[in-house]
């Protein structure tokens, strides 16, 4: 009869929809690291543009002949309205004029300007990647416009008067010295890997606690719950079988999210000196302790469905009772997104620990700087709030409240009878 019990609980709650919900939160991140890994490929490709000079004199020469070894150059002429053709038929990101009074300014000892028109393509983050390398062409044009006024005007090397001074970056952060990159460069690359974890879990979350929910309130609506209580069964069997099928369910649910996750981390390669150089890496130890830290975050969160689904009186009811889990998991998601765990104050590090939800977002980010404690840490947090949330529930199926939920009309017919 358990057997049977149990099974009808994962069917319950691995229906054929939401298993291909859960299969495309996996989906989500093969394609978010692809696209990701694509955006840091399209960002170190040289720019697409068409180059239009007006002045032809010894400085624009300097110029064109610079931003022409950096770049795909579709058209390089004179006339505006064929550059501009051309550059829109191939897909081009910009396009550059020097007017004709550029060397004319700079000789006179006044400031030149070069027009650029961009061709912008969408509205999108990585839309405006190739913004970033047409703005460093043209600064390297000027650059070697500087260089060539430095060497016909002075003695000195012109690279010495343009760069006097140098820079080497280190960082030391959470007690590991990373070499040659700065505080930004190293923040760039973890949030990269990392800003879609909490979104995807958070979904997750509230999709299995709504399931489990509202299954509940279909129980009591159909009358399945009740006649399931009259039959030959204890009730410590009906909420062992619904614990064990929610169990399962998050086993499953784990391991999906695990496989997308796994090909999102290693899909991103990364602009140079990525995490592998940062020595941020996750080893075999590292993804089972994520694997394990979703798992029981899931369980509990299902257990948590379990308690509030016994408050619903029908399938309508139900739908309300799922708000407490939504709120915790987008506050849970919020705080993780924007913030450090560490550099949180210590009322807010304690909040954020106490939401059961918040520990594997923040697993991944920890794992990778090596703070095992407070990983594992949740996951005893996580397991000790599982057994409390079990026995919880286990009290409340001994009681009517498992049948009469919330509804008023419930209340006064156990009155009514008493």
């Amino acid at each position: 009869m358990m057997y049977t019990l149990i099974k009808k609980e994962v069917k319950e709650l691995l229906s054929k929809s939401s298993l291909v919900f859960f299969a495309a939160m996996a989906l989500v991140f093969v394609f978010m690291g692809n696209m990701l890994s694509a955006s840091f490929e399209e960002s170190t490709a040289t720019p697409m543009v068409a180059i239009i000079d007006q002045d032809a004199s010894p400085l624009s020469d300097i110029m064109i002949s610079v931003m022409e070894a950096g770049s795909e150059v579709v058209y390089s002429g004179s006339d505006t309205q064929t550059g501009r053709s051309q550059l829109e038929e191939a897909g081009g990101a910009a396009l550059i004029t020097i007017p004709h009074d550029f060397g004319a300014l700079i000789d006179s000892g006044e400031q030149a300007q070069v027009e650029v028109l961009w061709l912008m393509q969408g509205a999108g983050m990585i839309d405006s990647i190739p913004t970033g390398s047409v703005e460093a062409l043209i600064q390297a044009g000027a650059n070697a416009v500087s260089a060539a006024l430095v060497a016909e005007h002075s003695s000195l090397d012109p690279e010495i008067v343009l760069s006097p001074v140098s820079y080497s970056y280190d960082t030391l952060f959470k007690g590991k010295m990373i070499e040659g990159a700065s505080p930004g460069m190293v923040s760039g690359v973890l949030s990269m890997r990392t800003m879609f974890i909490p979104v995807v879990i958070m979904m997750l979350i509230v999709m299995g606690s709504s399931s489990v929910i509202s299954s509940m309130g279909l129980e009591k609506e159909n009358r399945t719950l009740e006649t399931l209580l009259t039959l030959p069964v204890s009730r410590s069997h009906i909420i062992i079988s619904k614990i064990v099928g929610s169990a399962i369910a998050g086993i499953v649910m784990g391991a999906i999210y695990m496989v997308g996750f796994a090909s999102y981390f290693n899909s991103i390669t990364g602009p140079a000196g990525g995490l592998g150089d940062m020595g941020f890496t996750l080893n075999v130890l590292d993804y089972l302790l994520i694997a394990l830290s979703l798992f029981a975050a899931l369980l509990a969160a299902l257990c948590a469905s379990i308690i509030l689904g016994t408050f619903a009186s029908s399938y309508r009811s139900a739908q309300t009772l799922t708000y407490p889990m939504i709120g915790l998991a987008m506050l849970a998601m919020l705080v993780t997104m924007m913030l450090d765990f560490s550099s949180l104050s210590f009322p807010l590090q304690v909040m954020v620990f106490l939401i059961p939800f918040s520990h594997p977002m923040i697993a991944m980010k920890e794992l990778m700087v090596g703070n095992y404690l407070l990983v594992l840490a949740g996951i005893g947090y996580l397991v000790v709030i599982t057994a409390i949330l079990v026995v919880i529930a286990t009290r409340i199926f001994t009681t009517d409240r498992v049948v009469l939920g919330m509804s008023i009309k419930g209340r006064k017919n156990t009155r009514a009878t008493a």
